[in-house]
């Protein structure tokens, strides 16, 4: 990612930076009380690189986005500066971003409204210490993992608090800004929140349309070189349809990742052929385990566990457009909330318990079940931890009576997913190439209920959106998955033809990957699973884990899958426990 590491302290005093995070730096900023340096993708790192005046500056990383008199404008040095001069600043700000402003007295953090980009900070030996990267805070900071903030990352779909998952350590996340007193270290944190403003309008698609339109023209509109990551799925083939009725197949480019073998690979590749677009098949060699071993420690340190081990096989797909200069990725991400596809399962069978606040009810429609390798008491501490913030949840939304249950789960999307689950893909995905997901604008998402909930359901907004755009996309099937399904099903019925496709077909894409990629690292693995640490863990059940393992041996899917992840957040609890210098 392109990343933060600084130190604040309040009075005069030579700083000396960790040294390995030094010769990563690519710009350092220091005067008498702060020091902070940033590195990672040059692209997404943004400064006034005409001032010499260190007491008062600026440093941006991500991406931003903000409305002018000619449209939409990408910010570039020279725009943060003249942008972030202005009170109240952010109000007119979109994209993914984390911005740092101090003077002589005061140093202050602001992040994006939605959560995409986030920083975390601690007080240690007098000073202050902070970073976008958690795992290097706690080489230097007392911590432990908090299993009570960490439980919904791990029995849920994703973590519901924005709270850090380390104890000592404060993240800053989600239109939150942190002011901190340079003389005094007074620290204060304003939350933002998400708000959603009951819509009386016609519920006329148009006014959407015509924003989503704009975000997906805006690099090009901008000079930028633009490229969509094309699927087989509904999300892209919408931001393609918008592509094809503005703009010149020849100004842009798709790309695709993976096998070609994968329905995602074969149907994009028929679309782009028919349309005559050019377009980059992406699937990386297999890395040497060395490679897949850093790489994975990378992985899953900068999204806290955010996927199994083996994920790190398509995902790291993105360092093979690292050379794209001047290039933009548009990406489909978070489409799913215009589709109405989030906690599908809780809408359809938990409805009652939604509206009386049933916790005990609720949790089982928000389970995945990833690996069974702590012990009792923790796993009861997590499951508590669920119930606190499940209830702490409903009271930074409008009640279910006054929304409806369908926005409500909207918002809880809006609220729990972007921060906790695309923010972390994002910040990884930002130290590769500059990437933006137009389905997830801040503007864009407070339009949610002046779209009508019937259009939204089943994917007919976009099905119309398409339709309207080029029709013609509308004869080219669906993927969902590792399969495909005919264009017209609704999304009850495309649950089904999966099922009963992947049971009739033997398909089960994430098993047959964990299988491949535990086998590559083999002897990892095992000395992984029969280490001290992990033998002496406090917190694991290490009989549970050898059962796992020996049930991976023995062939079986499932353990495989378990295995994966258990991998996953062993590499996590180990950089969170690993010996920790003295800061210097």
């Amino acid at each position: 990612m392109s990343w933060i590491y600084g130190i604040i302290h309040p009075g005069k005093y030579t700083y000396r930076l960790p040294e390995e995070i030094r010769k990563q730096a690519l710009k350092i900023f220091s005067n008498e009380r702060i020091c902070v340096c940033t590195g990672g993708n040059e692209k997404n790192i943004f400064y006034n690189k005409n001032s010499d005046n260190l007491n008062n500056d600026w440093l941006v990383i991500g991406f931003g986005i903000v409305n002018s008199d000619n449209g939409l404008k990408i910010l570039n040095d020279s725009s943060w500066g003249g942008l972030l001069v202005n009170p109240g600043f952010s109000d007119r700000l979109e994209g993914h971003y984390l911005i740092l402003k101090w003077n002589e007295t005061n140093f202050e953090i602001t992040t994006d409204r939605l959560g995409l980009r986030d920083i975390y900070f601690s007080f240690l030996d007098g000073k202050i210490i902070f970073s976008t990267r958690v795992d290097w805070l706690s080489q230097s900071v007392d911590t432990e993992i908090n299993f009570s903030e960490f439980g919904s990352r791990w029995l849920l779909f994703n973590q519901i608090s924005t709270n850090s998952v380390l104890d000592n350590i404060t993240r800053v996340v989600a239109g939150s800004t942190t002011k901190i007193n340079l003389l005094s270290l007074e620290c204060k944190t304003e939350k933002g929140n998400f708000p959603l403003t009951p819509d009386n309008s016609t519920h006329n698609i148009t006014p959407f349309s015509e924003k989503l339109e704009k975000f997906i023209g805006a690099p090009l509109k901008n000079n930028f070189k633009t490229a969509l990551s094309l699927s087989g799925g509904l999300d892209s083939r919408v931001i393609l349809s918008y592509m094809l009725k503005n703009f010149s197949n020849k100004t842009w480019e798709t790309h695709t990742f993976g096998s070609s073998d994968h329905p995602d690979f074969i149907v994009a590749n028929r679309i782009v052929k028919d349309f005559g677009i050019n377009h980059y098949n992406i699937n990386r060699q297999l890395p040497t385990v060395q490679e897949c071993i850093d790489e994975l420690t990378d992985y899953t340190n900068e999204t806290i566990v955010n996927g199994a081990a083996s994920g790190i096989l398509q995902l790291n797909n993105y360092k093979l457009l690292e050379g794209y200069n001047n290039t933009i990725i548009i990406d489909g991400g978070f489409g799913e909330l215009w589709r109405r596809e989030f906690f599908y399962r809780l809408l359809i069978k938990g409805k009652g318990s939604l509206h009386n606040k049933n916790l005990n009810e609720i949790l089982p429609h928000l389970t995945i079940h990833r690996a069974d390798i702590f012990n009792e008491e923790i796993k009861q501490i997590m499951l508590n931890g669920c119930k606190e913030q499940l209830e702490n949840i409903y009271g930074e939304i409008p009640s279910i009576t006054a929304i409806g249950i369908e926005n409500w789960l909207d918002i809880f999307a809006v609220k729990t997913r972007l921060p906790n689950y695309y923010g972390h893909e994002q910040s990884r995905i930002d130290s590769f190439v500059t990437s933006f997901m137009p389905f997830a604008q801040f503007s864009l998402l407070q339009s949610l209920s002046a779209v009508l909930l019937e259009l939204r359901k089943d994917g007919r907004l976009f099905k119309k959106i398409i339709n309207d755009n080029n029709r013609k996309l509308s004869k080219y099937e669906l993927v969902k998955g590792s399969t495909t399904h005919p264009y017209f099903l609704n999304t009850f019925q495309a649950r089904l033809w999966s099922l009963v496709s992947n049971k009739l077909n033997g398909h089960n894409h994430q098993v047959n990957q964990s299988q491949f990629f535990l086998s590559h690292i083999k002897e990892y693995v095992n000395d992984i699973v029969h280490s001290k640490p992990v033998k002496e863990c406090s917190f694991y059940n290490y009989k549970n884990i050898q059962k796992i393992y020996s049930d991976y041996k023995s062939g079986s899917v499932n353990a495989a899958q378990e295995l994966d992840w258990f991998l996953s957040f062993e590499i996590f609890r180990q950089s969170i426990y690993s010996v920790r210098p003295k800061l210097p």
